[in-house]
């Protein structure tokens, strides 16, 4: 069987496909993935990568968007996604656009006989449409998809004209990733599956520092935040947390630090490592909220921190769950300090409660035990 895994640019997209696109790999399956911008990054997946948009940019087209339909712009930044975000299906729309010509190209070749796609890559079930084969939607965190991508299909009519797809056709399966004692809402829109985390492949040495013998704490921004958005919440937390007994480890990608000024002495900065491999090592997290770094903050036990910032959406991605589970502080960035450090390190209840969803998500599906369930729908 073929398998087409899509995802659009961003390796915080790709990544959670990785697992299970080996899953279906180790079971004798072909694989392709389709993907854009970070391609070089891609490739630490092992997977065969094929570049279905060259030159997106991903800004260009979300500022240019914004631009040029301000009344979707105000939209944009004073209202949340609620429980169907398909008012706001103007920018996925436009994000998925430059992905169909080379896609559709691609599967009149491969002729793929079943289609995984993230959540936002509403490209993959528009394929999957045209082809006639069944599509799985892995769902990110906790965000609804309700209407979503009915409502890009209708924002994109001269896409399905020029390939001649029939219509929007809903994706066969839909995979829920969060553990249903953190799930927020009374109505799940799929199955519930274990997130096995992936951050990438890399070869460890120095840049993952032994344990100490004081606590380690560290602190990371995912993949996108610090160079969209700047190091400044950090200042702040860094001037505080030399009241914490604590290691704290800036886990931050290749981000210039240089706005950060000179790092306190109880402070080091590993630069990018895979956060599966770094968070054995450490007591606790601090983070934006993103899926990845909740889930891999839960399967390696660790309670964590949560900044939020009402400018910035991504910080709401898991910060409910984690609120709701009782895993974790969730508090405004810019409040983040030592105080708040402290009590994540001393409260027991949080590691308790780690514990015990920790092990309500092992419990569940991995990607070896949903081939199986992914192979019949293309009986």
């Amino acid at each position: 069987m073929r398998v087409l895994f899509c995802s659009t640019d961003g390796v915080s997209h790709l990544y959670p496909l990785v697992p299970l696109a080996w899953a279906m790999r180790a079971a004798g399956h072909e694989v392709l993935v389709t993907f854009a911008e970070q391609t070089e990054q891609a490739v630490a997946s092992g997977l065969h990568i094929v570049d279905a948009a060259p030159g997106f940019d991903g800004m260009a087209i979300f500022d240019k968007t914004l631009e040029d339909n301000p009344e979707f712009a105000q939209m944009w930044w004073n209202e949340t996604l609620g429980d169907d975000p398909s008012r706001f299906a103007l920018m996925p729309a436009e994000l998925n656009r430059p992905f169909f010509e080379r896609t559709f190209t691609l599967v009149e070749q491969w002729r793929p006989d079943l289609v995984v796609y993230e959540q936002t890559a509403a490209y993959g079930l528009i394929v999957a449409a045209k082809l006639g084969v069944p599509a799985v939607q892995r769902n990110l965190g906790i965000v609804r998809t309700g209407n979503l991508h009915r409502a890009i299909a209708d924002l994109l009519p001269d896409v399905f004209e020029r390939y001649g797809v029939p219509g929007f056709v809903p994706p066969a399966l839909v995979l829920e990733t969060v553990p249903p004692s953190m799930f927020p809402f009374d109505e799940p829109e799929g199955e519930f599956v274990r997130d096995v985390v992936f951050t990438g492949g890399a070869v460890l040495g120095d840049r993952l520092p032994e344990r100490g013998d004081r606590p380690r704490i560290v602190v990371t921004l995912g993949t996108n935040r610090p160079g969209t958005d700047g190091l400044g919440p950090l200042k702040g937390l860094l001037a505080s947390s030399s009241a914490v007994d604590a290691e704290l480890v800036l886990a931050l990608g290749e981000t210039d630090l240089t706005p950060l000024g000179d790092l306190p002495a109880h402070v080091r900065s590993v630069g990018w490592t895979p956060l599966e491999a770094l968070f054995r090592t450490c007591d606790g997290v601090v983070h934006h909220g993103g899926g990845t770094t909740t889930m891999a903050a839960i399967d390696a036990g660790l309670p964590q921190v949560v900044g939020v910032n009402p400018l910035y959406p991504g910080n709401e991605t898991l910060a409910p769950a984690v609120r709701k589970a009782g895993i974790g502080i969730v508090a405004d960035e810019n409040e983040i300090d030592g105080e708040v450090l402290n009590r994540m390190l001393s409260d027991e209840s949080l590691r308790v409660r780690t514990a015990e969803v920790q092990r309500e998500l092992a419990s569940l599906p991995g990607p070896a035990e949903l081939v199986g369930r992914l192979e019949a729908l293309t009986r």
